[in-house]
Protein backbone atom coordinates (compact mmCIF):
# COMPACT_ATOMS: atom_id res chain seq x y z
CA UNK A 1 0.00 0.00 0.00
CA UNK A 2 1.49 3.35 -1.08
CA UNK A 3 1.74 6.17 1.42
CA UNK A 4 0.44 9.63 0.68
CA UNK A 5 2.82 12.51 1.45
CA UNK A 6 1.60 14.82 4.20
CA UNK A 7 -0.36 17.94 3.36
CA UNK A 8 1.85 20.93 4.17
CA UNK A 9 1.22 24.67 4.21
CA UNK A 10 4.79 25.22 3.04
CA UNK A 11 5.57 23.15 -0.06
CA UNK A 12 8.71 21.04 -0.06
CA UNK A 13 10.57 19.50 -3.00
CA UNK A 14 8.55 16.91 -4.86
CA UNK A 15 9.47 13.38 -3.78
CA UNK A 16 9.05 11.77 -7.16
CA UNK A 17 10.99 14.32 -9.25
CA UNK A 18 14.73 13.61 -9.50
CA UNK A 19 17.02 16.60 -9.08
CA UNK A 20 20.77 16.90 -9.06
CA UNK A 21 22.52 17.67 -5.78
CA UNK A 22 22.64 21.47 -6.04
CA UNK A 23 19.04 22.04 -7.15
CA UNK A 24 17.80 19.58 -4.51
CA UNK A 25 19.80 21.25 -1.74
CA UNK A 26 18.55 24.67 -2.81
CA UNK A 27 14.95 23.43 -2.92
CA UNK A 28 15.25 22.12 0.66
CA UNK A 29 16.89 25.35 1.79
CA UNK A 30 14.01 27.33 0.27
CA UNK A 31 11.48 25.07 1.96
CA UNK A 32 13.14 25.74 5.31
CA UNK A 33 13.31 29.48 4.66
CA UNK A 34 9.60 29.56 3.81
CA UNK A 35 8.90 27.48 6.92
CA UNK A 36 10.64 30.06 9.12
CA UNK A 37 8.53 32.84 7.64
CA UNK A 38 5.38 30.72 8.00
CA UNK A 39 6.03 30.44 11.75
CA UNK A 40 5.85 34.25 12.05
CA UNK A 41 2.54 34.70 10.24
CA UNK A 42 -0.15 36.44 12.24
CA UNK A 43 2.08 37.46 15.16
CA UNK A 44 2.08 40.94 16.65
CA UNK A 45 5.16 42.80 17.90
CA UNK A 46 4.91 41.40 21.44
CA UNK A 47 4.47 37.83 20.20
CA UNK A 48 7.50 38.17 17.89
CA UNK A 49 9.55 38.98 21.01
CA UNK A 50 8.03 36.38 23.36
CA UNK A 51 10.53 33.85 24.71
CA UNK A 52 9.54 30.49 26.23
CA UNK A 53 12.33 30.81 28.81
CA UNK A 54 14.80 33.50 29.88
CA UNK A 55 17.64 31.95 27.87
CA UNK A 56 15.61 31.04 24.76
CA UNK A 57 15.31 33.13 21.61
CA UNK A 58 12.07 34.63 20.39
CA UNK A 59 10.64 33.76 16.99
CA UNK A 60 11.65 37.18 15.65
CA UNK A 61 15.21 36.82 16.92
CA UNK A 62 15.54 33.39 15.34
CA UNK A 63 14.60 34.68 11.88
CA UNK A 64 16.99 37.64 12.19
CA UNK A 65 19.70 35.18 13.25
CA UNK A 66 18.94 32.99 10.23
CA UNK A 67 19.38 35.99 7.93
CA UNK A 68 22.75 36.74 9.48
CA UNK A 69 23.72 33.05 9.28
CA UNK A 70 23.06 33.10 5.53
CA UNK A 71 25.19 36.22 5.21
CA UNK A 72 28.00 34.69 7.26
CA UNK A 73 28.25 31.25 5.69
CA UNK A 74 27.68 32.03 2.02
CA UNK A 75 28.62 35.66 1.48
CA UNK A 76 31.40 36.17 4.05
CA UNK A 77 32.94 32.72 4.52
CA UNK A 78 32.34 31.06 1.14
CA UNK A 79 32.31 33.99 -1.29
CA UNK A 80 34.80 36.08 0.67
CA UNK A 81 32.69 39.19 0.24
CA UNK A 82 34.39 42.21 1.78
CA UNK A 83 32.21 43.64 4.55
CA UNK A 84 32.35 45.21 7.98
CA UNK A 85 31.86 42.22 10.29
CA UNK A 86 30.50 44.31 13.19
CA UNK A 87 27.03 42.86 12.58
CA UNK A 88 28.21 39.56 14.06
CA UNK A 89 27.75 40.97 17.57
CA UNK A 90 24.04 41.49 16.77
CA UNK A 91 23.21 38.05 15.36
CA UNK A 92 20.82 37.30 18.22
CA UNK A 93 19.14 40.68 18.54
CA UNK A 94 15.84 41.99 17.25
CA UNK A 95 16.15 45.73 16.52
CA UNK A 96 13.79 48.02 18.40
CA UNK A 97 10.65 48.76 16.46
CA UNK A 98 10.92 45.79 14.14
CA UNK A 99 7.74 43.89 13.48
CA UNK A 100 6.74 41.19 11.01
CA UNK A 101 7.38 43.28 7.88
CA UNK A 102 10.86 44.38 8.93
CA UNK A 103 11.93 40.91 10.08
CA UNK A 104 10.67 39.18 6.96
CA UNK A 105 12.02 41.97 4.73
CA UNK A 106 15.48 41.62 6.29
CA UNK A 107 15.42 37.84 5.94
CA UNK A 108 14.23 37.91 2.33
CA UNK A 109 16.88 40.48 1.44
CA UNK A 110 19.62 38.35 2.98
CA UNK A 111 18.38 35.17 1.28
CA UNK A 112 18.14 36.95 -2.08
CA UNK A 113 21.77 38.05 -1.79
CA UNK A 114 22.80 34.50 -0.90
CA UNK A 115 20.77 33.15 -3.83
CA UNK A 116 22.72 35.49 -6.13
CA UNK A 117 25.97 33.92 -4.90
CA UNK A 118 24.55 30.40 -5.28
CA UNK A 119 23.27 31.23 -8.78
CA UNK A 120 26.87 31.85 -9.85
CA UNK A 121 28.20 28.58 -8.44
CA UNK A 122 28.75 25.71 -10.85
CA UNK A 123 29.73 23.09 -8.29
CA UNK A 124 29.49 22.33 -4.59
CA UNK A 125 33.22 21.49 -4.73
CA UNK A 126 34.27 25.14 -5.11
CA UNK A 127 36.59 26.15 -2.25
CA UNK A 128 35.81 29.21 -0.18
CA UNK A 129 37.26 32.46 -1.51
CA UNK A 130 37.40 34.18 1.87
CA UNK A 131 40.05 34.14 4.56
CA UNK A 132 37.68 33.49 7.49
CA UNK A 133 37.58 29.70 7.24
CA UNK A 134 38.77 27.24 4.62
CA UNK A 135 35.76 25.26 3.45
CA UNK A 136 33.80 24.35 0.34
CA UNK A 137 30.44 25.49 -0.94
CA UNK A 138 29.09 22.00 -0.18
CA UNK A 139 30.06 22.23 3.49
CA UNK A 140 28.80 25.81 3.86
CA UNK A 141 25.49 25.15 2.07
CA UNK A 142 24.77 21.91 3.93
CA UNK A 143 25.66 23.56 7.23
CA UNK A 144 23.25 26.38 6.38
CA UNK A 145 20.51 23.81 5.69
CA UNK A 146 21.29 22.12 9.03
CA UNK A 147 21.32 25.45 10.89
CA UNK A 148 18.03 26.54 9.36
CA UNK A 149 16.35 23.17 10.00
CA UNK A 150 17.49 23.19 13.62
CA UNK A 151 16.10 26.67 14.23
CA UNK A 152 12.85 25.97 12.39
CA UNK A 153 12.40 23.05 14.80
CA UNK A 154 12.89 25.48 17.68
CA UNK A 155 10.32 27.72 16.02
CA UNK A 156 7.81 24.85 15.83
CA UNK A 157 7.98 24.36 19.59
CA UNK A 158 8.05 28.07 20.44
CA UNK A 159 5.03 28.83 18.26
CA UNK A 160 3.03 25.98 19.79
CA UNK A 161 3.88 27.20 23.30
CA UNK A 162 3.05 30.78 22.34
CA UNK A 163 -0.41 30.35 20.86
CA UNK A 164 -1.01 26.67 20.14
CA UNK A 165 -0.44 26.92 16.38
CA UNK A 166 1.13 23.79 14.92
CA UNK A 167 1.84 22.57 11.42
CA UNK A 168 4.22 23.34 8.67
Amino acid sequence: MAETPPSLSVPRPAESEPLDEMPMARAWLQHLRDSAIYKLEGLDAAQLRWRPSPTANSLGVIVVHLGYAERLWIRAIFAGESMDMGWRTHMFELPDGWGYEEIVGFYRDETAQVDAVLDGATSFDIPSAGDLRPTTLRWAALHLIEETARHVGHMDITRELLDGRTGR
